[in-house]
C-alpha cells in the first residue's frame, strides 16, 4: 500500500484545473431516512459501522462479542434478511444465510451512514431498495477535486492485543476523474476476561478462548464526474482468519472450542448516473465471489467428528432505473436481476443456484408542500439444484433440473408527506416479504436428500407515522422526532445459533405483531471557537408472538427485543480539543418467546468516552475508554461482552 501511494504521488500532475468542490451523496428529503454524517461519525469514540448504528432509533445490533465476532442489523424487530445492505447504492447479498457482517466495513471511507425504516427516500431507487422492509446505506467518501493528491493514514492499538491500521491514497487523474485505493487490516487476540452471575447466583468468571480474528482487505475505485452524470468502479478484496469460539456453558469448566472460519470475499462493482433536468437514470452491476471455509475441531468434545467444509458463493447483479418529472407527476420504473450460485463440499448436498428478478414501478404526485407516493414491486425467483444429491464434487453448473422452488409476489406500496413550515409528516403502509436462505432452506444440519427444509416465505406489513420538527435561530439548531410503527408479520422465519456462531437452527414463529414508539432529539451549538452537539434516542417496543392462542407463551416477547432502550451521544470541540460521550441502555430481553425467568437477560449499559486534540491540521491523537463502568453482560445469551478497554489512535491527512 505504501509503494502503491507513493507511485501516486510520484504520477505526474494534471495540467488543467478545477475550482473547489465536492461530490456529494444524494440528499434524503423523506422523514423516514436517519443519516449520520462524517462529521458524526469522526466524533464518535467507536466509529465502527454497527456502533453508529446502535445510535439510531429502531435499530438494534446483534453482536457476538469482540473485534471478531458477527455482528448484524435489525430494525424494528422485523430481522436482518429484511434489511437490506447497500454500499453506494449496490446491494449486499448473501443467499446461503442472509447474515451481512457489518464489522467488516471501515468507517474512516465513509462519507455518511443512512437508515430508513421503510420509507422512500427519492423517486430514483432501484427495485432492491423498493422491495427491502428497511435499507442500510452506506456511502463512500469522494475526494475533494480542488486538490491533486490526498493521503490519510490511521494507527490503532488497544486492549486485547488489538491494532488495526488504514491507508487512503488518492490521485486527481483530470479536472474530472481521479483514482482513490485503500485499505486496513486488523488484528486482535480477543482473549479478554468476563464474569457473570445469573439470576440464581451461580457465577462464571473465566477468559474468552479462541476469539482471535486476523484481516485485511484492499479496495481500488475510479470517480469521473460531469455536471450530467457520474461514474464510479470500485473493487474490494477481503480476507479474513478467525476463531469461533461458541457459547459459554456455565458450570461447564473452560470452554475448549476451536472451529475456526476462513473467508475470502471479492468483488467489482460500478454505477453509473445521469440527470437531464426532468429526467434521471441510473445503471448499477457488480460480480462477487466468496469462499468460507468452516473447521470444526474436536478439542475439548470427543463426541463432534472433524469437518472441514468449503461454501463457494458467486452473485451476478445487474440493475437499471429511469425517472421522469412532469409537473406536479413523477414516475420511475426500476428493474434488478441477480443470479446467485453456492456450491459446498458437504456430504448429500448439491449445489443451488437462484435466480431472482425484480421489476418496480412508483408514481409521485406533488402539490405545495403535499405530496402521495405508491409503488409496486414484482418478485419473481427460482431455485435450482445443478448436480444429484450423495455426491461431494464441487458443481460445473452444466446440469440444470427442475425447480426446487419457484416463487412469484406483489409488494405495494402508499405515502403521504405533509411539510407545512419547519414540520414534516410522513404516513405509509408497505407490504414485502423475504424468501428463505439457502441455509435455512437446504443446508439444514440433517438434509433430506435435496428437498426443502419447511419453512415458508415471510411477509411483512409495516403502517408508520412520523412527525418532525426542526428549526435553526443563530447559534442554535434543534429537531425533535417521533415514530409510531405497526408491523404483521406472518411465517416469520428465526434462526438462532446453536453449538457456534456457524451452525443455525431456523424454524417459523407463525404470526408475529411488533408495535412500539421511538422519540429523538438532537441539538446543536456553536458559538465562535466551541461547538457542542447531542443525541437522545428512546424506542419503545412491543414484539409479540401471535402464533398459537392456547400456547403458554402466546403474546410472548420474541428473542432479544428489549422493551425499552435508550442511546445518547454528546460532543464538544473547541480550539482543537475535542470530548466525546455515548451511551447505551436496553432492558430486559428473552433469549425465546417463552418468557421465563431462566429465559430472561438482564438490562445493560454501556458508557464509551474519547479524548482527542488536533495538532496543526493534518494530525490528531485520540485516547478512547470502551465500557467505563466494566459492565459484564450479554446482547445474544452466552456470548458475554467485553469489560473496560482502552485504545489509542492516531490520524493523518494531508
Amino acid at each position: 500500500m505504501f509503494v502503491l501511494a507513493l507511485m501516486l504521488l510520484m504520477t505526474p500532475q494534471a495540467q488543467d484545473t478545477l475550482s473547489a468542490s465536492q461530490v456529494s451523496s444524494d440528499r434524503y428529503d423523506s422523514p423516514a431516512v436517519r443519516t449520520v454524517t462524517s462529521g458524526q461519525i469522526a466524533s464518535m469514540p467507536d466509529a465502527s459501522v454497527p456502533e453508529l448504528l446502535r445510535h439510531t432509533a429502531g435499530v438494534q445490533i446483534r453482536d457476538y462479542g469482540g473485534l471478531g465476532g458477527l455482528k448484524t442489523v435489525n430494525v424494528r424487530s422485523l430481522g436482518s434478511q429484511h434489511t437490506g445492505v447497500f454500499v453506494d447504492g449496490v446491494k449486499v447479498n448473501n443467499v446461503q444465510n442472509g447474515q451481512v457482517d457489518l464489522g467488516r466495513y471501515c468507517s474512516e471511507d465513509l462519507e455518511s451512514v443512512s437508515v430508513s425504516n421503510g420509507g422512500l427516500s427519492s423517486l430514483l431507487q432501484s427495485a432492491s431498495e423498493l422491495a427491502s422492509s428497511a435499507t442500510v446505506s452506506l456511502r463512500t467518501a469522494f475526494p475533494d477535486f480542488s486538490r491533486p493528491w490526498s493521503l490519510a493514514a490511521r494507527a490503532e492499538y488497544g486492549s486485547f492485543s488489538t491494532g488495526s491500521a488504514y491507508l487512503s491514497a488518492m490521485k486527481r487523474l483530470s479536472r474530472r476523474s481521479c483514482l482513490k485505493v485503500t485499505g486496513d487490516c486488523r488484528h486482535t487476540e480477543g482473549n479478554y476476561p468476563f464474569t457473570y452471575t445469573n439470576r440464581y447466583g451461580a457465577d462464571t468468571t473465566a477468559r474468552r478462548q479462541n476469539s482471535d480474528l486476523t484481516s485485511f482487505q484492499i479496495g481500488p475505485s475510479f470517480l469521473m464526474r460531469s455536471e450530467k452524470s457520474l461514474l464510479h468502479l470500485k473493487g474490494n478484496w477481503y480476507h479474513s482468519d478467525r476463531g469461533l469460539p461458541g457459547p459459554v456453558i456455565r458450570q461447564a469448566g473452560p470452554s475448549l472450542c476451536g472451529d475456526r472460519q476462513r473467508d475470502d470475499d471479492v468483488f467489482i462493482q460500478g454505477n453509473y448516473r445521469y440527470s437531464l433536468r426532468k429526467f434521471s437514470m441510473k445503471l448499477a452491476g457488480k460480480y462477487a465471489y466468496s469462499c468460507c471455509n468452516y473447521l470444526q475441531d474436536t478439542v475439548g468434545n470427543s463426541s463432534s467428528r472433524r469437518l472441514d467444509l468449503h461454501y463457494r458463493q458467486q452473485e451476478a447483479y445487474f440493475s437499471t432505473a429511469a425517472a421522469y418529472r412532469h409537473g406536479n407527476f413523477g414516475f420511475s420504473l426500476a428493474w434488478d436481476n441477480t443470479v446467485s450460485c453456492l456450491d459446498s463440499d458437504v456430504s448429500g448436498l448439491s449445489g443451488k443456484r437462484r435466480w431472482s428478478s425484480m421489476l418496480a414501478a412508483q408514481a409521485e404526485y406533488c402539490y405545495k408542500d403535499l405530496s402521495v407516493n405508491a409503488s409496486a414491486v414484482y418478485h419473481h425467483a427460482l431455485d435450482f439444484s445443478s448436480r444429484a444429491s450423495g455426491t461431494s464434487q464441487v458443481s460445473t453448473g452444466a446440469e440444470i433440473r427442475e425447480p426446487d422452488l419457484s416463487c412469484d409476489r406483489i409488494s405495494p406500496y402508499l405515502s403521504i408527506r405533509y411539510s407545512p413550515g419547519n414540520f414534516r409528516f410522513l404516513a405509509y403502509w408497505k407490504n414485502s416479504f423475504r424468501l428463505p436462505t439457502f441455509n435455512e432452506l437446504y443446508y439444514v444440519a440433517v438434509p433430506s436428500a435435496n428437498a426443502a427444509h419447511v419453512l415458508r416465505p415471510e411477509t411483512v406489513d409495516q403502517f408508520d407515522f412520523t412527525a418532525l420538527y426542526s428549526v435553526s435561530a443563530g447559534p442554535w439548531s434543534c429537531g425533535c422526532r417521533a415514530d409510531l410503527f405497526y408491523n404483521i408479520t406472518e411465517d416469520k422465519i428465526v434462526w438462532l445459533p446453536a453449538a457456534n456462531q456457524f451452525v443455525w437452527s431456523a424454524f417459523n414463529y407463525g404470526l408475529v405483531h411488533g408495535y412500539g414508539c421511538t422519540l429523538s432529539m438532537n441539538h446543536s451549538f456553536v458559538f465562535r471557537d466551541f461547538r457542542l452537539d447531542a443525541l437522545l434516542d428512546w424506542t419503545y417496543e412491543r414484539s409479540e408472538d401471535m402464533t398459537d392462542p392456547q400456547s403458554a407463551w402466546y403474546r410472548g416477547q420474541t428473542a432479544y427485543v428489549p422493551l425499552h432502550s435508550v442511546s445518547a451521544v454528546v460532543s464538544a470541540e473547541y480550539r482543537g480539543w475535542s470530548l466525546s460521550a455515548s451511551f447505551i441502555y436496553n432492558s430486559v430481553r428473552y433469549r425465546t418467546s417463552a418468557n421465563t425467568d431462566a429465559n430472561l437477560l438482564d438490562p445493560y449499559a454501556d458508557l464509551d468516552l474519547m479524548v482527542s486534540r488536533k495538532f496543526r491540521d493534518f494530525l490528531k491523537l485520540s485516547v478512547a475508554v470502551t465500557n467505563v463502568t466494566d459492565s459484564h453482560y450479554e446482547i445474544i445469551s452466552r456470548y458475554p461482552m467485553p469489560g473496560i478497554s482502552y485504545k489509542v489512535v492516531l490520524q493523518f491527512n494531508i
